[in-house]
């Protein structure tokens, strides 16, 4: 993996319309710090397009759930990112539950036979937790009426403001990306409640990654936040810092699963 010609990096989760400038310049940060580790072969600029990860991943981010999963035997974790949000907790983050504005409900159990719209059914903040969420409801009888998938957080907020859909799960810093950014987005939208910490998503690696160039990847991230004008950008991001976690940190995903129900 050291010698091997890396095809891409990407950042596709918190990727937004409005902050590219921001998440670029994280990246040039980001890269200069790996080129002075003497990383070899760091992509100059963010991969941005469809099937990114059928490519070889010089270093991404990732979702906990495909990470366990779909993704469980191709790639190395690096670190996970430490956000400085209301939905962060060190390397643990929420969901929102969310609704419009207009609905009455007060409780998660008052949405039974509502319409919910997940973004994806890989997607840890937005189906694996609302699962979770709703198992102790769904003893005789399913909890949703409908169950409808959009492809996208925002774009399930869409449909809640257009009350096409009723309830749905947002990752925690997606929701305050968009408070900041694109306040537009939440308009017509509130937070029901939140769920259940979870490993926040990840940055990785290819899973041949030498466990020297894991260390090379983990010092530069280390240096990078050492850096106060690097800590400018990335906290446009509201990404403070990094930590390295157990092995095993993220299996709690795959528990979560075990205790829900099979599907909404």
């Amino acid at each position: 993996m050291d010698s091997m010609t890396f095809q891409c990096a990407t950042l596709p989760l918190y990727d937004l319309a409005e902050t590219r400038i921001q998440t670029d310049a994280l990246w040039t940060g980001l890269a200069s710090s790996f080129r002075r580790k003497g990383i070899k072969n760091v992509p100059d600029t963010l991969f941005r397009g469809e099937k990114t990860y059928q490519k070889k991943l010089f270093f991404g981010q990732i979702c906990g759930f495909p990470l366990t999963h779909e993704y469980a035997r191709r790639f190395k974790v690096i670190a996970t990112p430490l956000y400085r949000t209301p939905y962060f907790t060190g390397p643990e983050y929420l969901s929102v539950i969310s609704l419009h504005k207009q609905c009455k409900w007060q409780k998660l159990e008052d949405a039974r036979g509502s319409r919910v719209v997940i973004n994806s059914r890989s997607s840890h903040s937005g189906y694996n937790i609302l699962r979770l969420m709703v198992t102790p409801f769904t003893k005789e009888t399913t909890f949703f009426s409908k169950v409808s998938v959009s492809g996208a957080h925002r774009q399930s907020l869409a449909l809640i403001r257009q009350k096409q859909a009723d309830l749905a799960s947002i990752d925690g810093l997606i929701w305050s990306m968009l408070e900041m950014y694109a306040p537009e987005a939440l308009e017509g939208c509130r937070i029901l409640t939140l769920s259940p910490p979870a490993p926040a998503p990840v940055f990785v690696t290819e899973k041949e990654t030498s466990q020297a160039m894991l260390e090379l990847f983990r010092n530069a991230l280390k240096n990078a936040f050492d850096d106060p004008e690097f800590n400018l950008v990335a906290n446009n991001l509201f990404l403070e810092n990094t930590q390295i976690l157990p092995e095993n940190a993220y299996d709690c995903i795959t528990e979560m699963e075990r205790i829900s129900i099979e599907d909404l």
